[in-house]
């Protein structure tokens, strides 16, 4: 029987595959989009084209007829620019209770998911990780899945927080995301 049986194994598709495809899907329904915008879609999609779809769907929903920019995907998303999270990285390094507070409230204030902020706030962490302990710098932008600038900026970040104090932020984030999921007053968590 087992000779009749077919077996397909699914893999996650990369930011990559999926930005292309994207940007194919767009140049066919005649949808300005930028890149940018494309590749921050790719990556929440996380590995997944249909959920791709379903994000850039939703996008183009709010903004029918204009071009689909950056700052756009990320509202209709409810997630934040890369600044942010500099911002917030410094802050937390400096002890500054208070200004993270502020970020906190500023997110909030202009509607921002809180749950996705601390998500997308680890994955930046994770990356400033990788570029602290990988040797070899030419596969960092694979490895990462990030522009040539932002790896810049990315680095220049790395310098401010060592490897286990990066480990434990990200181990007292992912607790905080599981917590958000549950939470009634996301805002107190």
């Amino acid at each position: 029987i087992l000779s009749r049986c077919q077996r397909y194994d699914f893999h996650r598709i990369s930011a990559d595959t999926i930005t292309a495809r994207l940007t194919e899907l767009m140049n066919a329904e005649k949808v300005n989009v930028e890149e940018r915008a494309l590749r921050y879609i790719a990556k929440a999609a996380d590995g997944s084209m249909r959920d791709a779809l379903s994000l850039i769907d939703q996008c183009i929903a709010f903004y029918l007829g204009q071009d689909l920019k950056y700052e756009n995907v990320l509202e209709v998303l409810g997630a934040v620019d890369t600044t942010v999270f500099e911002n917030m990285l410094s802050l937390i390094v400096q002890g500054d209770a208070a200004g993270c507070m502020g970020v906190v409230e500023q997110l909030i204030m202009q509607g921002r998911e809180l749950g996705q902020f601390v998500n997308d706030f680890i994955w930046y962490l994770r990356n400033i990780l990788l570029i602290k302990t990988t040797d070899d710098t030419s596969k960092l932008t694979e490895i990462i899945d990030v522009s040539d600038e932002s790896l810049k900026q990315l680095t220049k970040q790395a310098e401010l927080v060592d490897e286990n104090t990066l480990m434990r932020y990200i181990r007292v984030l992912s607790e905080l995301a599981n917590d958000l999921k549950f939470a009634v007053q996301k805002r107190i968590k």
